[in-house]
């Protein structure tokens, strides 16, 4: 199960998940937006990566999981996407992480996730695209606000274009 200090609250900044962030650390941008960091929090360290963005323009997918104590030193060592090898890609034990979908950079939608050891980077994209898929179809059968209904609507029908396509 995924430590609570992990869940982003809906309506924040992608980026800046949770009150309780000491402090955000920006490892790579895109377009002056963050897209991979490390969140310092009382509880423990977490990566944070937009592993889809922006599908369309303003849907994007991100994922948080946390690091030990190995895993933050090992960041001063790394280009920006060598980060994610052993956290989320080519992990030696299943991870569990958070998944958040954002609209505009602002979070409506999170779910945990368990990301299968061994996962590559194509792999565990076309693996996120299925659990979204599925988490989206789920969500849509529960009583949501016809506001909150609508985004998320829109956002599995956008999975389901990435799923049906390869892309990812």
């Amino acid at each position: 199960m995924v430590d609570e200090a992990l869940m982003p609250t809906l309506g924040n900044l992608a980026w800046a998940p949770r009150a309780a962030v000491e402090r955000v650390e920006i490892l790579d941008r895109f377009n002056g937006v963050p897209t991979l960091g490390v969140l310092k929090m009382p509880e423990a360290n977490h990566i944070f990566w937009r592993a889809l963005g922006y599908v369309p323009e303003r849907f994007s997918v991100w994922i948080y999981a946390p690091i030990d104590e190995r895993e933050a030193d090992h960041l001063d060592d790394c280009e920006p996407l060598d980060l994610l090898q052993g956290p989320l890609f080519e992990a030696r034990r299943d991870r569990y992480v958070t998944v958040g979908v954002a609209e505009n950079n602002r979070l409506f939608f999170e779910r945990e996730w368990l990301i299968p050891a061994g996962c590559d980077h194509e792999t565990l994209r076309a693996e996120l695209l299925k659990f979204l898929l599925e988490a989206f179809l789920i969500a849509l059968q529960q009583d949501l606000p016809p506001g909150r209904r609508e985004i998320v609507n829109r956002a599995s029908q956008v999975v389901r274009e990435l799923t049906t396509t390869g892309c990812g």
